[in-house]
């Protein structure tokens, strides 16, 4: 356990609830989706297209708001994005119009981009160097209680209620969390109280940090290896939230309610999956993209076993793609998590972070309609198949990476040695 400030454990809170908050607001669509499909008689391709519009604009949206998290209080930004989401949830929970229904969750995709980049900046504001790593993993466990909660919470209301309600509760949840967080939160310590701004590990790097921009940063970096891998998790990943629901109650022959008895699992193994990408970390001193390649290499094994014995049970089938998602958040928690706080050196730790997720949620706003598509087309056996060539090519590309570092290390030697 890392010690901690009150102050720093005020800051952790009020950042892991208003991520947490966000997925209510999000993943409330997919326990919707088989009700709303019911109601209007839509295709999947079509209730497809509203997730894919969403992952897109949000994907865009950190690309811009990532950069913008650099300069802009974090406060003011996310409570934005904060009060956005919920007047956007609130709204759509009296839609009946399709177009006006993608219109509000185009939306709550840009309000919702609008939090991790600057949540990332304030954890490179309010932490020191060797607490960040431990500090953005224990935040990223936020989305597994946004995940418990929409669909846990979710499944509950609709159990109840028509599908309306599940937009409409968390729209008034997640509008009083905003007031709570814009009273309670600070952008950063006083200088005289931080120990974060004299940190001589950072110093020494970080004397030109805002000599290079984000391309330049990319380019020097070789950062296009890790956008791969990014898109691929974000395709895995991202598809299993929106899709888990349909994909139980059509292979298992479920009603909603023992869906949702079943799926709700799913989070606490995504828990169990970033508490093991942490431990492998640690174990591989820290070297991420090690880590993430067994991670990817572990998904390509759960994608087997479920396109083998997926059919045997219920039990089953929600193992292997438990753990597949399980892994598959392990691998996001040190791509969109721990990678980008090495670029606070460069001032473009939210910047980095925003890049990062926009590849990660433009890769996975292709795949869920991509995913409908495949499953009209071919059945859920067509989606594993992209899975496991997914998953190869982001192996690839991260053995790719690890060369480069080598090649990288080397000539950084040769030229010390040089007289």
């Amino acid at each position: 356990m890392i010690k901690l400030n009150k102050t720093q454990v005020k800051i952790f809170i009020l950042c892991w609830a208003a991520y947490a908050s966000i997925y209510f607001g999000r993943v409330n669509l997919s326990v919707a989706i088989p009700q709303i499909q019911n109601t209007f008689g839509w295709s999947k391709g079509s209730i497809g297209l509203i997730g894919t519009l969403f992952y897109w604009v949000y994907g865009f949206g950190q690309l811009i708001n990532g950069q913008i998290g650099d300069k802009v209080s974090a406060r003011k930004i996310i409570f934005m994005g904060l009060i956005t989401t919920a007047v956007c949830n609130i709204f759509f929970g009296f839609s009946y119009v399709y177009l006006i229904m993608i219109i509000l969750w185009v939306v709550n995709a840009y309000a919702q981009s609008l939090l991790w980049g600057p949540i990332v900046k304030s954890i490179t504001n309010w932490y020191e160097y060797d607490k960040r790593s431990s500090v953005s993993i224990g935040i990223s466990t936020s989305m597994v209680a946004g995940y418990l909660l929409a669909w846990g919470g979710s499944g509950l209301i609709i159990s109840r209620y028509s599908w309306n309600y599940v937009f409409l509760i968390p729209g008034v949840v997640i509008f009083i969390y905003s007031i709570i967080w814009f009273i309670f939160f600070i952008d950063k310590p006083k200088v005289q109280e931080s120990c974060v701004l004299n940190d001589t590990r950072e110093s020494s790097i970080s004397e030109n940090q805002d000599k290079y921009t984000l391309l330049q940063v990319v380019k020097r970096s070789k950062l296009i290896y890790i956008v791969i891998a990014c898109c691929v998790q974000g395709i895995i990943k991202d598809s299993i939230a929106l899709w888990a629901p349909s994909l139980f109650m059509e292979t298992q022959s479920l009603d909603i309610n023992k869906t949702i008895q079943y799926i709700i699992f799913i989070p606490c193994m995504n828990l169990l999956g970033m508490m093991l990408a942490s431990y492998l970390n640690k174990k591989m001193q820290y070297k991420e993209k090690r880590t993430i390649v067994w991670l990817f290499i572990a998904g390509i094994i759960t994608v087997l076993g479920y396109f083998m014995f997926g059919s045997y049970s219920t039990v089953t089938a929600l193992l292997f793609l438990g753990l597949l998602s399980a892994v598959m958040y392990g691998a996001n928690t040190l791509l969109l998590g721990v990678i980008p706080l090495h670029f606070s050196k460069y001032n473009r730790a939210s910047s980095v972070a925003g890049f990062l997720d926009f590849c990660s949620y433009f890769a996975a706003g292709f795949s869920t309609f991509v995913t409908g598509v495949l499953v009209d087309s071919f059945g859920w056996n067509g989606v594993m198949v992209f899975w496991i060539v997914c998953l190869i090519i982001g192996t690839i590309a991260l053995l790719m990476s690890l060369k480069y570092d080598k090649i990288a290390v080397k000539m950084k030697e040769v030229m010390n040695n040089t007289y």
